[in-house]
């Protein structure tokens, strides 16, 4: 049983598409973060540095995302990002 607060009445299944709805960004996003980009192991911590690798990390998933859909195949984001390391000119047509 899990208990939620709202500022507003909800019935049950609009609560529970709301619920879903987060619990897919927070794996979709942040675990692919985290596998791909081993984010939770990065040492960073203080100043500037946390915010500018996690912008530089999203835009990287962004343009490799784009490219996944651009090339109209089920490529993985590893395989896809590995692939890229080895032919750096694969992102240029992600790039407008």
């Amino acid at each position: 049983m899990r208990y939620y607060i709202a500022s507003r009445p909800v019935d049950a299944q609009a609560l529970l598409a709301l619920v879903r709805s987060h619990w897919r960004v927070e794996n979709g996003l942040h675990r692919t973060l985290d596998v791909q980009f081993r984010e939770d192991a990065c040492r960073m911590r203080t100043g500037h540095a946390p915010a500018v690798m996690g912008i530089l990390r999203r835009a990287a998933l962004n343009m490799l995302r784009t490219l996944q859909q651009h090339s109209g195949k089920d490529v993985f984001i590893g395989l896809l990002r590995d692939r890229i390391g080895c032919q750096p000119w694969i992102l240029a047509s992600a790039l407008p």
